[in-house]
């Protein structure tokens, strides 16, 4: 039985120091979910375990793992060129951007805003370059619009029924690009110059996913398993590889640095760290999502305010305090 309570604490002290209203911990093992908290209220609206949130970039991971399904049934390759599946982009570009480049961060493509309300589809085809593919490492959303195109150009399904493939045959039902699910309202956006309303109309594969505890704690159960029903032992070992090591970085958020596999992050700070090989992926709401694989557990924390690193939440204690329990 996983000890939850100095995770369970860490959950609560976020929300009884103010630093966001309301904030759901769950912990997972391979053998299933082992609890789910829930804390706070806003707006006269109690938290629930249930409840959907913005999951903003815990969203790439769950998108590169439906693109490398595509991968493992030899439908593309990492090396498959983005200009095969998406023949205008790239116009003037001398350098080939692959689809190791896009969930790696390592296309040099340059990220329009997110709610700048221009089509997917047409912004990857008009964005610029900001570098050689492969030479640096820069964040980059639109990259995976361009693994999403990749993916449906592989299949012939569209990206979100995809995805919401992969949700189903992993028990993570409640995933959605919809704001139907009625999550609850991202805090921050007006300091930050984000019109959120305009960004979930896009259903960005790299940003716009919704989900509930339970979706992610069910999914992170499933990896820690490696049964197979997300992606095979073998594409996850990729998915997991470090791709950016010997590269520098192109960032203006430099700690906490960590390094990137495919769609997975993976923190670069393991001297802070009590657990070695944790991979996963935190989100501008300030949701986290990680699956430490030698200690068999899975944490997710889900609440709803931009840039929660600003306000004290220091997510190095959470994950230690997973890692020990």
């Amino acid at each position: 039985m996983v000890n939850t309570g100095a995770s369970v604490e860490w959950a609560r002290k976020q929300v009884d120091l103010g630093r966001v209203p309301v904030g759901v911990l769950g912990i997972a093992s391979s053998n299933g979910i082992e609890d789910v908290v829930a804390f706070g209220s806003d707006g006269g609206r109690q938290a629930t375990a249930d409840h959907h949130f913005a999951l903003f970039s815990v969203s790439k991971p769950i998108s590169a793992l439906a693109v490398m399904r595509q991968v493992e049934m030899g439908k593309l390759s990492l090396g498959s060129a983005l200009s095969t599946a998406v023949p205008g982009f790239g116009t003037g570009r001398t350098d080939t951007v692959t689809l190791e480049h896009l969930l790696s961060h390592r296309s040099g493509i340059t990220d329009p805003e997110l709610d700048d309300g221009v089509p997917l589809r047409d912004a990857l085809t008009s964005a610029g370059q900001t570098f050689y593919a492969g030479s640096l490492v820069q964040y980059c959303n639109i990259a995976f619009e361009g693994a999403a195109a990749m993916a449906e150009w592989a299949d012939g399904r569209p990206f979100e029924e995809q995805v919401l493939s992969l949700a189903a045959d992993t028990g993570a039902s409640g995933l959605t690009f919809s704001t139907d699910c009625n999550p609850h309202t991202v805090h921050g956006t007006e300091a930050a110059g984000l019109n959120a309303g305009a960004m979930f109309e896009q259903r960005h594969p790299g940003a716009g996913l919704f989900g509930t505890a339970t979706d992610l704690l069910n999914l992170g159960s499933e990896l820690l398993r490696d049964s197979g029903k997300a992606v095979q032992p073998a594409t996850l070992a990729a998915m997991r590889r470090p791709r950016t090591t010997r590269l520098s970085h192109i960032t203006t958020r430099p700690k906490p640095l960590r390094q990137t596999g495919l769609g997975f992050q993976l923190p670069a700070n393991e001297s802070e760290l009590i657990a070695r090989g944790i991979y996963g992926h935190p989100g501008w709401s300030g949701t986290e999502w990680w699956m430490f694989p030698e200690q068999d557990r899975c944490v997710v924390f889900l609440t709803n305010v931009l840039d929660t690193p600003d306000l004290g939440v220091d997510t190095t204690e959470l994950l230690n305090a997973v890692a020990a329990s």
